[in-house]
């Protein structure tokens, strides 16, 4: 109605005004003003961790620490041909010659594997040659025997027959039993020829075969100190024990029957000189030795007993001269 808010009464105004300022707005702001004061305590928090995260030591410093070894690095001296030929001395560190011991090791296997392969393709090239060159004699063969078969050749007696009967008969019968025999030669000189090949690769594959196993031979007897002055003592022990003869030890090329030869004749030379030591051992005056213990005393005893029962072994001759 017009009029009626001027009409209102001063104390509704007050009452109105009173009841707006005690709305849920009003609290609501005074909350939020309260709030702006008063900042939350997470960055008091948030820097407690982080005081917290800097006091624990990190994990890339854990792994720097472990990378930093006290010990210093041990370094080896290694000399090595340069390319001019001259040794030349170097430090490396023991990783690396470990590291270079590694690949020369895994160098020489692959050169050794390598170098098994290529001779077995050398010996399969070789069987694979021999096959064929064996297939080549047997069909020469074959077709020269065809040929005289069936050329129908005369004898000189039929030759002879023919010339007083027909002349020009003859004539042409000489002409073609000619290259007949023209061929013939022919293929005997290629059969010959090839089967002296086929003889002469087989003494030389001999002859490469026996080299390296002489030459394998020396790189074992090497290593058992064995050089030619030895060896030719163990010849000559072989000959004197054995009756070897000079072609018999001539055609030994097997390091181990060297050294088979060589154990036996110090056994035979032991054993030779066993009953002469045996007596003086026996027939010895007992020597009191005053630091001689009981368990000592019982182990001579015994060695005695065996050598007077003819029951001593090697073993024991070997404990009677020490």
């Amino acid at each position: 109605m017009p009029g009626y808010a001027e009409s209102a009464p001063a104390a509704g105004l007050a009452g109105l005004a009173s009841f707006l300022s005690d709305t849920p707005e009003r609290e609501s702001e005074e909350d939020e003003d309260i709030n702006a004061e008063s900042p939350p305590d997470t960055d008091t928090e948030e820097e407690a961790e982080a005081h917290q995260d800097d006091d624990e030591p990190s994990d890339d410093d854990e792994s720097d620490e472990a990378d930093k070894d006290p010990t210093p690095e041990r370094k080896v001296k290694v000399a090595i041909k340069g390319d001019d030929g001259e040794e030349q001395e170097l430090e490396v560190s023991e990783e690396e010659l470990v590291k270079g011991y590694h690949r020369q090791q895994d160098y020489t296997k692959k050169t050794q594997a390598l170098a098994e392969r290529e001779n077995q393709a050398v010996e399969f090239l070789k069987a694979k040659h021999d096959e064929f060159r064996q297939q080549y004699l047997s069909q020469a063969e074959l077709a020269r025997a065809a040929v005289t078969s069936m050329a129908g050749i005369k004898t000189e007696a039929e030759l002879a027959e023919l010339a007083n009967s027909d002349p020009a008969a003859w004539v042409a019968e000489s002409q073609r039993q000619k290259e007949i025999f023209n061929y013939l030669n022919h293929l005997d000189q290629q059969i010959n020829g090839e089967r002296q090949r086929a003889s002469q690769e087989q003494t030389e594959r001999q002859a490469q075969t026996l080299q390296e196993q002489y030459q394998k031979a020396w790189t074992v007897l090497s290593k058992e100190k064995i050089d030619k002055p030895a060896l030719a003592k163990i010849y000559t022990d072989a000959k004197k024990v054995y009756g070897f003869t000079d072609e018999e030890l001539g055609g030994v090329y097997d390091a181990r029957l060297v050294m088979a030869l060589r154990d036996a004749a110090a056994y035979q030379e032991l054993k030779s000189k066993r009953a002469e030591v045996t007596k003086k051992a026996v027939d010895a005056p007992r020597v009191p030795n005053k630091q001689a213990t009981p368990a000592n005393e019982r182990r001579q005893q015994k060695l005695n007993d065996r050598f007077k029962g003819g029951r001593a072994k090697l073993s024991d001759l070997a404990d009677l001269l020490r």
